[in-house]
Order: C-alpha cells, then sequence, then structure tokens
C-alpha cells in the first residue's frame, strides 16, 4: 500500500513541464504499465487538461528538495557532538511535592463567590420594557 496519494503527474509519468498533447499521448502508456487503475488514469488526465484545476494543483503541489551534495561535510561539525545527552536525574525533594500538592489543594478548595452578586449589571430604568413601545392594537368586541 503507498504511502502517499500518487499526483497525476505520477499515475501518467509526465514531467511537470507536460503540454495537452504529451498528456494524451501518455494516457495509453499508462493503462498498459498498469500501476494504476484505469479510472486513475483518467482522472489524472482529465485533471491535468483542466488549465485551472492544473494550476490549482501545481500551486497546492509541494517541490521536491533541491539535492544537496556534500551534505556528510556540512553535517560533520554538528555530528561530532552528541545531539542529545541524557543523564540520570535526581526527584524532587518531599518538601516541594507537598508544596505543589497543598497548592492544587487551596485552589480545588477556595471559598466560592459570594452569593447574591449579580454578574449582570442592572438595567437603568428609562431603558426598562413597558407597554410604551407596543403599537396601538384594536381590539375586537
Amino acid at each position: 500500500m503507498p504511502l502517499h496519494e500518487p499526483s497525476p503527474y505520477e499515475v501518467l509519468g509526465i514531467p511537470l513541464t507536460a503540454g495537452v498533447r504529451e498528456i494524451n499521448l501518455a494516457v495509453g502508456p499508462a493503462m498498459r504499465a498498469g500501476r494504476h487503475s484505469r479510472q486513475q488514469i483518467q482522472e489524472a488526465a482529465a485533471l491535468l487538461r483542466n488549465p485551472d484545476r492544473r494550476l490549482e494543483l501545481d500551486v497546492q503541489q509541494q517541490l521536491p528538495p533541491d539535492p544537496v551534495e556534500g551534505v556528510a561535510e556540512l553535517l560533520a561539525p554538528a555530528l561530532a557532538e552528541p545531539l542529545l545527552v541524557v543523564g540520570p536525574s535526581e526527584p524532587p525533594s518531599a518538601e516541594r511535592l507537598l508544596v505543589l500538592h497543598r497548592g492544587e489543594l487551596a485552589a480545588d478548595f477556595a471559598d466560592p463567590a459570594p452569593a447574591g452578586v449579580d454578574p449582570e449589571p442592572p438595567v437603568p430604568e428609562r431603558f426598562a420594557a413597558d407597554l410604551s413601545v407596543l403599537p396601538p392594537i384594536e381590539i375586537p368586541e
């Protein structure tokens, strides 16, 4: 099972610069190769023939990195020293653990906010709802 979904260029086996003629000519050999299903090949060709969808694909596709020559020489100074030094660590003292524990307990059992405190401010009297805001209604007899 492949680790990634092959791009339409990989399905057809063509370069990123291929034109419509090259796309059409690549469909037959891709079908004969049998690496991908007929539906995948047809969808890849249709996508690459559509200029808008192809541009969207090209913009979203990550380009492969340029090869770097002499990587070993570039990384030699960094690899000469160990990257991660793991040594034995000392456990924290009991006093520190008790302080942390007491701090957690103090936060868990803190007194709640006093009752009767309204979280919303009161509405001024001039903005209170009354019957003056309703339209006149005629009541039938």
